[in-house]
């Protein structure tokens, strides 16, 4: 017998059976489960759930009820209480993890193909959801420290610029001392006070910066 020539396919038609092969051996990677598409996706954190359960006195349903909740609990499931009157908490990936838990809480037989056909063996009684939520804003303040000393017995008022007048009398010490913490603005260069002893009013502005005092009039107050 002669032997069978080889067949020299043309370039193209090389570059497309290369092509084939390279996808055949992918089909039969995904279908043998040696490799996979696709990226991950983003972790979420897990949601705690508290379950409290009364007069679960039948074995069948203390056993479906303990099943169910380790079945969709990822890491451990705390169990408290008594045998009837159990208590679980736990926690699951998602909340339609709870979706799937309550059929298999309330009925004995949550398979049945037609829902009209469920044998409801216990009651939901009340349920709740207290969910938190953090964002990664972030938030900034700038405070200087005031200082005042005024006469004891004096009456002390003091006022940011286009502000309204706060009376922080109270705030000063048997000295004729207060001090306290102040928010500034951005550009803003003055802080103004008003102390009053007696029937002698006056009116002061600070620089902030350099801490110059200066009387002012009542119309620059």
């Amino acid at each position: 017998m002669n032997p069978v020539a080889p067949t020299t396919l043309p370039p193209h038609a090389a570059l497309l059976a290369r092509a084939f092969g390279c996808v055949l051996a992918a089909t039969m990677l995904l279908s043998a489960g040696c490799a996979s598409l696709g990226g991950s996706r983003n972790a979420t954190v897990s949601i705690p759930c508290t379950y409290r359960f009364k007069m679960l006195t039948r074995p069948a349903d203390q056993d479906r009820v303990d099943n169910a909740i380790r079945a969709v609990a990822v890491g451990p499931v705390t169990k408290s209480g008594t045998v009837s009157y159990p208590e679980y908490r736990f926690r699951v990936a998602r909340l339609s993890d709870l979706d799937r838990l309550h059929p298999q809480l309330l009925f004995d037989n949550p398979d049945a193909m037609l829902t009209a056909n469920r044998r409801q063996v216990l009651n939901m009684r009340a349920a709740g959801v207290d969910v938190t939520f953090d964002s990664t804003d972030v938030s900034a303040s700038a405070t200087i420290t005031v200082t005042f000393n005024v006469k004891p017995g004096s009456r002390l008022y003091y006022k940011q610029p286009g502000g309204v007048e706060t009376d922080i009398t109270a705030k000063v010490d048997k000295r004729g001392k207060v001090t306290f913490p102040a928010s500034i603005k951005e550009g803003q260069k003055f802080i103004y006070a008003r102390a009053v002893k007696d029937n002698v009013t006056r009116y002061i502005r600070i620089n902030i910066f350099s801490n110059e005092v200066r009387d002012i009039r009542r119309s620059e107050y």
